[in-house]
């Protein structure tokens, strides 16, 4: 018998539910293979023709969920290395719409349902563009706001840097430089998961194989550079100091062996006000995004600045 998550029964919402839930495909960014894969896998370049003509044609999948007394806030949300839009989010879903926030939940190049071209900083950025294109363009949008989690935070702080419909920031996990991942790393976070004592209340929601079936659907990606040099290139130092004065939000886990929470702290400090720090105790890597009261401070904080603070009209794109 298949295991329902928690994050699929939110995605299938009944008719009596605040908001509703429907599948989206971006436009497409005019996406590329690079031709060093192209060259190093031996390629025919009529095979190499197709690919780059899928890529180019290639539409984004995302999710749009909107509550039904909706304001015309947004946020966009790009998830990590390997994951997906959905996996282990529902938590994350639902405190934004309580709080009256839509939420465009994406696949970003090589991950998800979006594995017909690879990762690349050029691909990342085009999709992110265009996912933001998307949204500005939306009836009734008034305000938008990013999260990203993880390398996603990269992606979206790049994001903001270089365009100023992002009104609000909010990275999860994200490192300014990476270290290397080893079985230890590894390993040492799964004991965290399993040996701290906040982590073992998360059963109390869902149960192992719920856990589990969540873990399933994370696919992996597909990297057309290394991941650690996309991450420099995306010098996320540099960017949260581009957006200025744009409120921003940095929260990590206390425990995050993957990606150490100093990596906050850097982003924090480099950063104009207006900002905010959020370290999560006994959260790792993993398991954040799994904590109710942060949840709520995190939506909490978005709400200010995107429902409740003066009106703002994104810049339209073409404007």
């Amino acid at each position: 018998m298949s295991v329902v998550t928690l994050t699929q029964r939110f995605l299938a919402p009944s008719e009596e539910a605040p908001y509703s839930v429907r599948t989206v495909y971006i436009p497409p960014a005019r996406l590329e293979v690079p031709s060093a894969l192209i060259q190093q896998f031996k390629i025919p370049p009529e095979r190499a023709e197709q690919l780059q003509h899928q890529a180019a044609d290639a539409r984004q999948p995302g999710t749009w969920l909107q509550p039904h007394t909706w304001s015309g806030a947004v946020v966009l949300l790009v998830c990590g290395a390997g994951d997906n839009r959905h996996a282990f989010k529902w938590l994350l879903f639902r405190r934004l719409i309580e709080r009256n926030i839509a939420v465009l939940t994406v696949d970003p190049p090589g991950h998800g349902e979006f594995t017909s071209v690879p990762c690349t900083v050029d691909n990342a950025r085009c999709a992110a563009r265009a996912a933001l294109d998307w949204l500005c363009n939306q009836p009734g949008v008034r305000r938008v706001g990013a999260i990203g989690i993880s390398f996603g935070g990269n992606q979206v702080a790049d994001l903001a840097a270089y365009d100023e419909r992002v009104a609000a920031l909010v990275t999860i996990s994200t490192p300014v430089k990476l270290p290397p991942v080893t079985r230890m790393t590894i390993a040492r976070e799964s004991l965290g998961l399993v040996c701290l004592p906040r982590n073992l209340t998360l059963l109390r929601y869902q149960s192992l194989p719920k856990m589990w079936a969540e873990w399933r659907s994370m696919n992996g990606a597909w990297f057309g550079e290394s991941l650690y040099e996309m991450i420099a290139r995306f010098d996320t130092l540099n960017a949260v100091r581009a957006i200025g004065r744009r409120p921003k939000m940095f929260l990590h886990g206390k425990c995050d062996v993957a990606v150490p929470p100093i990596n906050a702290k850097w982003l924090y400090e480099a950063s104009e006000p207006e900002r905010e720090l959020l370290l999560v105790s006994q959260a790792t890597h993993l398991s954040v995004i799994l904590f109710d009261k942060e949840m709520k401070q995190m939506a909490d904080w978005l709400a200010a600045k995107l429902v409740t603070s003066p009106s703002y009209e994104p810049i339209r794109t073409g404007a």
